[in-house]
């Protein structure tokens, strides 16, 4: 995309976040007659925050965000932003965009893990280290069923892909509606109907009133005898007492990237059950241009007064 360079009013900008010199260069590459200044600690934003009118920023504090007086628009990094939907410190006239670029980073989690349980990979690994030559037959995605809660922006992309390799996909969604990358959308009520049928299992869900939790005791043992399950929206949406009790028995295999407090404990029985594979919260980490493409495409609708993409609804949470 072209570089946006408006003969207008210049616009006040501060990006907080711990690589904001980062965002800083490649925004004034992009938007050289927008007033930008970054800061990654909030002694570094005291002087310019009063001034601001967009921030770019996820976490931030809140007596610095209540310090913005002529802020217009908050424009996340973050995807999820629980705790800022009801954050009184962002009042509602208040602007508030989420980022929506992970999908594609995502998915690709998603299906590494696939892939490496599916044509048995660890296997191999294993044999190569102990100079074993045993080929066994490979398992196939192809006709496997796939069950995504949640399809926002992440899990449309999953849905996508699982259809490429040939998957049946089954959804559930908050308000339940045909979706082309999907056979079967579901609502919330229905997980019952899903959980049982499908071989691997991915939560990509915001953290809500109505999604902490969602999976729990009841919900898990429904799972297929050897499915796999995956948490890559929140922690919180999965009970993890009722989870470490049901991988104890060893009924299923779980890829957690996010749990109920991070980090997570080094006194976590989770990093002790041989059926866990643990990640550090790294299935979606923002990439600096890929933020600011999304930013510049907003902005460009801002200074024409058009809608914003991507708007966090702040009843629904998300």
């Amino acid at each position: 995309m072209g570089e946006t360079n408006k003969r207008t009013m210049t616009h006040r900008l501060l990006i907080f976040h711990t690589d904001a010199k980062i965002y800083e260069e490649i925004l004034r590459r992009r938007i050289p007659n927008l007033d930008i200044r970054a800061a990654s600690r909030p002694e570094e934003a005291e002087p310019f925050i009063t001034e601001a009118e967009i921030l770019l920023s996820w976490k931030i504090p809140d007596a610095l965000l209540r310090k913005a007086q002529r802020l217009r628009w908050f424009a996340s990094m973050a995807a999820g932003n629980e705790h800022l939907v009801k954050n009184p410190a962002l009042p509602p006239h208040v602007l508030f965009t989420k980022a929506t670029v992970y999908g594609e980073m995502m998915a690709e989690y998603v299906f590494a893990y696939l892939l490496y349980f599916c044509r048995d990979l660890y296997k191999y690994f294993k044999d190569q280290r102990e100079r074993i030559w045993e080929p066994i037959r490979p398992g196939r995605l192809r006709g496997k069923t796939m069950g995504i809660l949640g399809l926002g922006s992440v899990g449309r992309v999953i849905a996508q892909r699982g259809k490429q390799f040939g998957m049946k996909i089954l959804g559930v969604k908050r308000v339940p509606e045909p979706m082309a990358e999907v056979d079967e959308v579901f609502g919330p009520e229905s997980l019952d109907q899903v959980i049982p049928r499908v071989d691997y299992l991915v939560c990509a869900l915001p953290l809500t009133p109505q999604t902490e939790h969602l999976l729990g005791e009841k919900e898990l043992d429904l799972m297929k005898e050897g499915a796999l399950l995956f948490n890559i929206g929140r922690g919180r949406t999965i009970d993890e007492k009722a989870l470490i009790h049901l991988l104890k028995r060893k009924r299923i295999k779980a890829i957690l990237d996010v749990f109920e407090e991070e980090p997570l404990s080094a006194e976590s029985e989770l990093w002790g059950l041989e059926n866990v594979i643990i990640t550090p919260h790294v299935s979606g980490i923002n990439l600096p241009e890929e933020i600011c493409d999304e930013f510049v495409r907003n902005y460009e609708r801002w200074v024409r007064g058009d809608p914003l993409m991507n708007r966090v609804d702040r009843e629904k949470g998300y």
